[in-house]
This record gives structure tokens, sequence and C-alpha cells, in this order.
């Protein structure tokens, strides 16, 4: 391409439904654009039919690359990479990170390796780690509309039945054996609290940057209401589950009617959550914490409750810090961010 390119957005599960899509709608409208992705397992078909799609589109900056959420180390060793490949100008700064990459499971697992519950870190752990590691690779603040960079964690309506305090004790776990099957109910209130937490966590880190001052990085979740299509990562689904994803599809044109949110083909959330990372924010707007449902925009505590209370997020985020504290130390994270995480001012939780 004989324009250089600008800035590089990455998308965990790349190769998903939600966020292949994306993919595609930012390769249609911002073709200076790097397109990092990452996936699972780089060598499948839909890998393979993602770069056909992004190919006809025309001559795009673009890769897949492979990356373990259920694997704290990996998701170091591709942060340190990706730094280390902006610092040597191999691609340009990030300006986008868009957590799009979920697991959902009804059935109690393994712990992974690093000793947790595989939704929580695949949803949770690991896009905290990864956004922290990704710190000195995120464009900085220029004093323009389009200076900073965003981190868009994809998040859902089951938060509203999840709890911060989930996965403290056992994991949730009771004492059951892996391979024991979950009621509809439990899955989603585990699958809620991984993606509550998630949220709660990230806005915590973004008032924490706030507070330091030394990182200029607007954080915030989007809500892409309710999506038709299979899930890669989903486990043991019980029939009444299934049912109702099939009922749900079934009727997406008469619940379109009543709700725009409600049921939508990959390509409708996509195209939003691709118009709001380019989306060029005033100021004022980069203060605030907001949360998106769609396109619409929202104060963050209004939809999350939890970060109404100081204490139980200061507590969250110091969690938080503790359980990654090996891999950011092998990171060489921003030395001035590791002493401040978790003493956010109280002018800042005013909310």
């Amino acid at each position: 391409m004989g324009t250089p390119l600008t800035e590089t957005v990455i998308i965990t599960g790349g190769n998903g439904l939600l966020g292949s899509g994306i993919a595609v709608e930012i390769a249609k409208k911002q073709p200076f654009v790097h397109l990092l992705l990452t996936a699972r397992d780089i060598r499948t078909d839909n890998v393979r039919e993602l770069m056909g799609k992004i190919r006809l589109i025309g001559p795009r900056s673009i890769e897949v690359l492979p990356l373990d959420l259920t694997d704290l180390k990996s998701v170091a060793s591709f942060a340190k990479a990706t730094v280390d490949r902006i610092r040597f100008k191999d691609i340009p700064p990030v300006t986008s990170l868009i957590h799009s990459a979920v697991a959902t499971s009804y059935v109690v697992d393994d712990l992974t390796s690093d000793g947790f519950d595989p939704v929580y870190q695949t949803n949770c752990l690991s896009p905290f780690l990864l956004t922290i590691g990704l710190l000195e690779a995120f464009r900085a603040e220029d004093g323009t509309p389009k200076g900073g960079a965003k981190v868009i964690n994809i998040g859902c309506s089951a938060t509203s039945s999840g709890r911060l305090d989930y996965f403290d004790h056992d994991y949730g776990r009771n004492g059951r054996r892996p391979g024991t099957a979950l009621g509809a109910k439990e899955g989603n209130i585990r699958f809620g609290s991984s993606k509550l937490i998630g949220s709660v966590a990230l806005y915590a880190l973004r008032r924490s940057l706030i507070w330091t001052g030394n990182i200029s990085l607007d954080i915030f979740t989007l809500d892409p209401g309710g999506i038709t299509g299979q899930s890669n990562l989903r486990t043991g689904a019980p029939m009444s589950v299934r049912v109702a994803h099939q009922t749900r599809s079934g009727l997406r044109p008469f619940l379109r009617m009543v709700s725009r949110s409600s049921m939508n083909k990959a390509s409708v959330p996509a195209k939003a959550i691709a118009r709001v990372a380019f989306h060029s924010d005033t100021v004022e707007n980069w203060q605030k914490e907001r949360y998106f449902i769609l396109e619409s925009d929202y104060e963050a505590a209004s939809v999350l409750p939890s970060l109404r209370d100081g204490k139980k997020v200061n507590k969250l985020l110091i969690q938080m810090m503790q359980m990654i504290e090996v891999e950011t130390k092998e990171m060489d994270s921003p030395a001035p961010l590791r002493p401040q995480l978790g003493m956010i001012s109280p002018p800042t939780l005013s909310l």
C-alpha cells in the first residue's frame, strides 16, 4: 500500500461471529488501519473465510495471531511482543482494543493451568491483563479530537444477574467434579458474573489511570444486544438454553419491531462497534464513564450499579492486580502504574 498505515486495531476473538464482523466493517471503512486479530486456533476454516472476505474488500493490512485467553503467559507474551513491534515501528500504535472474545459454559470445567475458572479467566482476567500489558502500545493523547485510544469491552445484559463475589469461593464449583452439568439459571449467573466483574474491573482501571494522569485511555463497555448465530465457545448448553436461542432466532423479525437491540444479525452490532471505535469524541465525553447499548450512550453507573460503591470497586481492582502480579512484572508494564493502581482518589468515585 502506498499510503502508510495510521493505526492498529486489536480484536480478540477475531475469528468469532462478532469479532469477524467487526473486522469486516472496519476493513470496509478504514483502509489505512492495521487489523490485528487474535484467535485461539488460527488454522480454522472461519479464519480462512474471514481472510477471504477481507481480501475481496481490497488491499488491507491484516494478520491473525494465536492468543489463548485461558493462559496468562500467552496473554503476557502477546502483549509484550505487540509493544515491542510498536517500539520498533513494525506496526502503528494501537488506537482501539476490542475485547470481543467470550466463553460460556454450562458444565463445571477443569481449572486453567493458572488455577482459575476458564469462563472467568477468558471473560474477565485475561482482558484485564491484556489491557494493562498493552498500555505502552496505545496512541498517546496529542491534544486533537483524534488523540488517545479506546478500549471497548463487549458486554451483555446477563450482567444484571451477575455477582461480583461469584468466583470468590471455590470459583462457583461448590465442590462439584469437572463435567457436572449446570442448570440454565446457574450457567447464566456464572457467565453474567464473569462479564460483570470484567466490566467493573476495566472501569476501575480507567479511574486509576485518570488518577495517575500518565496515560490517556478511554475504557468503556458496549452491549451489542442479542445476536443470532453459533458461538465458538459455548460448552454443554442445556436444552432449555438451546431452545430459547432457536426461538429468539425465529422471532427475530418480530422482536426487532419492538426493540432494535433485541435480536440482530452480527453485522448490526459490528457496524455500531466499528462506528463507536472511530468516532471522534469531545474531551467532556472522554471524562465520563460511559456504557453503550449499540450506539446509545448511557452513564455507566446507571447500567452497572456496582460502580457506585467505591470501596468495592477499589477492592476489586486490588484483587485483580494481585492475580496478575507475576505476569505484569514480566511484561515490564510502566513503572509509575504499579504502585498507584488501586489508590483511587475519592473525587473520581463520585457519580
